[in-house]
């Protein structure tokens, strides 16, 4: 969400499940897009409005203008009353008062850079790691292809069921700290899986398979559960002759896949503390209050309406300070936050296109098989050349 003053009204933006399939609602398999992912990516090519508004929207001046806007009255409240409603012998007492200020503040400045730097390169580190341990479900649906036999009847369905409960921890996991996902306060049902129904229509679950979690506990804390399942079905596709061998090559990924969810999930209980923060932000603000009357104009100097050095020493640390608080919950509604539902939509794109890939690559066609050993000869060729020349 764009600055402290938007932040403090609660103004998020608005996502449901419906903005990522065109209208429709999200079904496992049958839909999911990649364009809402790949429209937030550096290359994605589109028209000049979007751009603007993708720019406008993550530009400082959408995340502190109104901050600057409002500092500024302040400061011209503070001048006007200076230069118009002060008495002469007033007035020298007030540039006295502006030159202790400003020989005081000052060198503050130094301190509070120093102070600003170290916590905001904190909380980038803590923001990368967090997507970094973000787990990609691709690689699984990868692995079936090598190690599910698919000309067994069984073995697609059974690989979509296993991406399925892989998807529904991924899902679970996820809901319980994303605000996207969820909805939240007088945006409760507006996320992508609001509530335990959607997750049925969606077709990641069953009623029966939903209510076998929530007799444990809650959902959210029981993420794993599904995953638990996936480790029944490879240890029983031996038998079924679906995965005949190579079990523990799945297996591993399965773990890997559980323990970066678990990752994503410890970042929620280990936060940073609070009181680092507080501290950041008090010195802020109490230095650039005083910088209201530090950066007054006095008499000796040459006289500027506009606090060039002002705006920009604001500009610097209030825009520093607010690129920390933009990140640093990346799991909520705004463009600086994680896409989680895009992501997810991309997944399941991704696994359900992956999967009509059971068939493996097409044939070739009679004439093309010589053409590409021609091809090979003629690579290796030049090869052999080009090392006898070096």
């Amino acid at each position: 969400m764009p600055g402290f003053i938007h932040r403090l009204f609660g103004r998020d933006h608005k996502q449901d499940c419906e903005t990522l399939t065109g209208g429709v609602k999200f079904y496992l398999w049958d839909k999911g897009s990649p364009d809402s992912w790949y429209f937030h990516s550096k290359s994605s090519g589109l028209s000049k409005k979007s751009r603007f508004q993708k720019w406008w929207g993550r530009s400082i001046f959408a995340h502190i203008g109104i901050e600057l806007i409002a500092y500024l009255v302040l400061y011209y409240i503070i001048h006007a009353i200076a230069k118009l409603a002060l008495t002469a012998e007033q007035s020298n007492e007030f540039e006295a008062i502006v030159e202790f200020f400003n020989r005081n503040v000052t060198p503050l400045s130094k301190d509070l850079t120093f102070l600003l730097g170290f916590y905001v390169s904190q909380i980038v580190k803590r923001w990368w790691s967090q997507f970094s341990s973000l787990p990609n479900p691709d690689s699984l649906a990868l692995l079936c292809h090598a190690l599910v036999d698919f000309s067994n009847p069984e073995g697609l369905k059974w690989a979509k069921k296993l991406m399925r409960y892989v998807m529904l921890s991924y899902v679970l996991c996820l809901r319980r700290i994303s605000k996207a996902l969820m909805g939240i306060g007088k945006r409760a049902g507006t996320g992508m899986f609001p509530d335990n129904q959607s997750l049925i229509e969606a077709g990641l679950a069953t009623r029966k398979e939903l209510a076998q979690i929530e007799s444990q506990g809650q959902l959210g804390q029981l993420w794993w559960i599904p995953l638990s399942w996936t480790m029944s079905m490879i240890k029983g596709s031996k038998e079924t002759k679906v995965v005949p061998s190579d079990q523990k090559i799945l297996i591993d990924a399965i773990n890997k896949f559980q323990a970066g969810l678990d990752k994503v999930d410890s970042h929620d209980h280990i936060v940073t503390p609070p009181l680092y923060g507080q501290v950041v932000r008090f010195a802020v603000y109490v230095y650039f209050t005083l910088s209201l009357i530090a950066s007054q104009e006095v008499s000796k100097d040459p006289y500027t309406f506009v606090p060039i050095f002002l705006i920009l020493k604001f500009v610097f640390f209030v825009g520093w300070l607010e690129v920390a608080e933009s990140i640093e919950n990346p799991f909520g509604n705004d463009d600086d936050d994680f896409q989680i539902p895009e992501l997810i939509s991309r997944h399941v794109w991704a696994i359900s296109r992956n999967f009509n890939q059971f068939r493996g690559p097409p044939e070739l066609e009679e004439g093309e098989e010589d053409k590409e050993e021609e091809e090979k000869k003629h690579v290796v060729t030049l090869q052999m050349d080009l090392h006898k020349k070096t």
